[in-house]
């Protein structure tokens, strides 16, 4: 019996994630050689490696799914009631300074609504994977967000980029050390809401995220128990939006902190 549509486009994604992580994985121990370059903001950067990453995976959705359009970091796309959204590489600054955080992100929008997400970590061979409506797991085995309940024992990750407001995340960053919680931000948003979902952060904020970055960990974090602010903002998916993530005790505190 053949498996429903939802279930076939959550097995390719998974499986796409991690053949696109191992094409990564070849450019990163520099096995495939490429150049990096600035695309004009502060600390902002694309590598060759984005670029091939992001092509393999848009001729392998075409070939599987020649209906569905996708939106790609790198190299755009257009939008549609099936909808591909891919970050080839997230956490490029870590990838091209020889960091270990970083991660190929790929969610499936259906007349607007998230249905698949897939978020593959190649430096611990951990797939993330979530379908609407059947749960998250970590290469196979369930995940669940974690149970905290209050921010002086919460680990949050609190993301930033040079386009974000300085003084309003250094004034949140010193409310929520204020009020006990320990603050990273290991560089790569996607992975961080990935790690929400498996339990291992209690909570993410990032006042943006383009919704390749977002998209996929908001469904698995949705998917494994915890709760999501709306999201994309008003303009739309192509231009995100302010992004909340918390085990569903933080939330409505954190909420209250960030003014989402």
């Amino acid at each position: 019996m053949s498996q429903p549509p939802l279930a076939q486009r959550t097995e390719f994604a998974g499986t796409l994630a991690r053949n696109a992580g191992a094409l990564a994985r070849r450019y990163f121990l520099g096995e495939l050689a490429f150049e990096v370059e600035s695309k004009g903001g502060e600390q902002d950067w694309v590598s060759a490696a984005d670029r091939a990453v992001e092509s393999f995976i848009r001729e392998s959705i075409a070939r599987r799914y020649p209906g569905d359009t996708m939106l790609g970091e790198e190299d755009g796309g257009t939008e549609s009631a099936r909808l591909w959204i891919v970050d080839p590489i997230d956490g490029t600054l870590n990838f091209v300074h020889g960091m270990r955080y970083w991660c190929v992100s790929i969610a499936y929008v259906e007349d607007g609504t998230r249905k698949v997400g897939a978020i593959y970590d190649p430096s611990l061979d951990e797939l993330f994977l979530a379908a609407a409506g059947r749960g998250a797991q970590c290469n196979g085995a369930p995940i669940r967000v974690s149970g905290c309940t209050s921010l002086d024992r919460a680990l949050i990750s609190q993301g930033f980029v040079h386009r974000h407001d300085l003084e309003r995340h250094l004034d949140l960053r010193r409310s929520l050390l204020q009020s006990g919680a320990a603050v990273k931000d290991p560089g790569a948003g996607a992975l961080m809401l990935a790690h929400v979902a498996a339990g291992r952060f209690d909570a993410f904020y990032e006042p943006h995220m383009h919704s390749w970055d977002a998209c996929a960990g908001l469904l698995l974090i949705e998917e494994a128990g915890g709760r999501v602010a709306p999201y994309p903002g008003p303009r739309g998916i192509a231009e995100g939006g302010a992004v909340l993530g918390t085990s569903p005790a933080l939330f409505e505190p954190l909420r209250a902190l960030v003014g989402n």
